[in-house]
């Protein structure tokens, strides 16, 4: 219940839409914040995804050179920091509400859906390279 009133007007857009009208759409500014303070600027992005956290809210994943840095997938300002070298599985998959994104890696598996399906595959084609 708290959670669709917390997310609830966002929630009720990708319902309605069958996509999340935010996933392809720019950082706000505290998630700019966040990623600088998590040692990633802006331009050293190499493939970004904005999707949903299941039983949560927003969320980012911006790929730097040496590591995923992710925003929001524990709690609303939670920033986990991801080296490529812990990755070991990563899969896209078509959903109802956009692409839905899985990562396995040594810190634990981490998933989130309603992603924008060219960034996702820009994601997954980076990952897969590393």
């Amino acid at each position: 219940m708290f959670d669709s009133l917390t997310h609830g007007e966002d929630l009720f857009e990708i319902l309605i839409e069958g996509a999340n009208p935010y996933a392809d759409g720019p950082l706000t500014e505290g998630e700019r914040e966040r990623l600088q303070t998590a040692g990633l600027a802006p331009e050293a992005v190499q493939a970004l995804v904005i999707g949903r956290v299941v039983q949560g809210g927003r969320g980012v994943w911006a790929l730097g050179a040496q590591e995923l840095v992710l925003l929001g997938q524990r709690y609303k300002t939670s920033v986990d920091r991801v080296p490529r070298s812990e990755f070991s599985h990563i899969e896209c998959e078509t959903g109802r509400y956009g692409e839905t994104l899985r990562l396995q890696t040594r810190q634990g598996r981490w998933a989130m859906y309603a992603v924008d399906a060219g960034r996702a595959a820009a994601l997954v084609q980076q990952l897969r390279q590393a």
